[in-house]
């Protein structure tokens, strides 16, 4: 029996492109065997179990939502009880590495792409997008493709690496994004950026990038969401109730700080907390549902916050009227003498 000749070790275990064999001087005979597959136009994979899975259950084509080799199937990871945004930005990741083994030199994703291999808040019907987006300096780099999207590339727009993918640097992704998103949307990955644990930016920093983007599409948006960012907030949701409340004319809370009782002990970390009137706002968020520990803790927590004299409201993820939500804050707020 005639023995297949194996592929250069440089070529296993990813997508890679039909430039990159023909380097290697692979025949395009030996990329049409049964154990190569074609998961885009110019970009072959080995065939695995796991790729056929991939393919099977995720549609291969011009634009699939599979996966690079050495990746779990959407279809498995939703049976392991992954939560749908996590699984939405799984598959753009995915999707991103099927594509990266095509990129021209110079290119790298952006924008929406970027964002969800950053890991920022995006909402749900951005992940849901067919399209990647790409940005480059090169003419010859913007030939399209179905399903993505090409930009060009501003002189000062930073590179990074990211889990082997090419993107913009975060606070660069950021405001590109501002052609895309709601104001809203942009405080949301703003707080995500200066976040309490482990930020990857300053709000200084944040600032001066803004400074530097003045004159481009989206700069008017950008300059708003920035004056609205704060820093240590913990989640998209506490942003989100923290702008609830302001636009119904309340004052703006302190973020994430010392909640503590009449002899001035620590009690805990307070969402959004109004001292003066020693009243606490507190977002009920996944780790209630998620971790038994944390929902005893923080039980025990508030039950000391609420013995210590604070006046406490809680949000959960099922309180969608932020007019009734800023009722309840107003009002206990005015229990405590505030004019408001």
């Amino acid at each position: 029996m005639h023995r297949v000749p194996p592929l250069p070790p440089e070529l296993l275990g990813r997508p890679f492109a039909l430039r990159e064999a023909d380097a290697l001087g692979v025949p395009r005979s030996r990329l049409r065997r049964s154990d190569v597959t074609v998961p885009l136009r110019g970009v072959r994979v080995m065939r695995t179990a796991l790729t056929d899975s991939i393919l099977a259950s995720e549609g291969p084509d011009e634009v699939p939502a599979g996966a690079a080799a050495g990746l779990q199937p959407i279809r498995d990871l939703a049976e392991q009880g992954v939560e749908p945004w996590l699984l939405l930005r799984q598959q753009v990741i995915q999707r991103a590495r099927y594509e990266q083994a095509r990129l021209a030199v110079g290119a790298a994703f952006s924008h929406t792409t970027a964002a969800a291999v950053h890991g920022f808040p995006l909402r749900a019907r951005h992940l849901r997008m067919s399209e990647l987006h790409i940005t480059t300096y090169s003419d010859a780099a913007r030939r399209r493709h179905r399903g993505v999207t090409v930009h060009p590339l501003p002189r000062d727009e930073r590179r990074v690496m990211v889990d082997g993918l090419l993107v913009t640097h975060p606070i660069d992704t950021w405001c590109a994004l501002s052609a895309m998103l709601s104001l809203d949307e942009l405080v949301e990955i703003g707080d995500h950026l200066v976040r309490r644990q482990h930020p990857v930016a300053s709000l200084d920093q944040l600032r001066e990038a803004v400074r530097r983007y003045a004159g481009r599409h989206g700069a008017k948006v950008l300059r708003m969401a920035v004056d609205l960012v704060r820093e240590r907030t913990d989640s998209s949701r506490e942003t989100s109730l923290r702008l609830d409340l302001v636009r119904a004319g309340l004052p703006e809370p302190a973020i994430n700080v010392s909640v503590r009782d009449q002899q001035g002990r620590h009690i805990k970390l307070g969402d959004m907390v109004y001292e003066q009137q020693r009243v606490l706002v507190e977002y009920d968020g996944e780790q209630h549902r998620t971790s038994s520990h944390q929902y005893h803790k923080d039980a025990r927590d508030l039950e000391r916050a609420i013995s210590a004299g604070w006046l406490v409201i809680r949000v959960r993820r099922h309180d969608r009227d932020p007019r009734e939500v800023a009722a309840r804050v107003r009002a206990a707020l005015r229990s405590r003498g505030a004019r408001v």
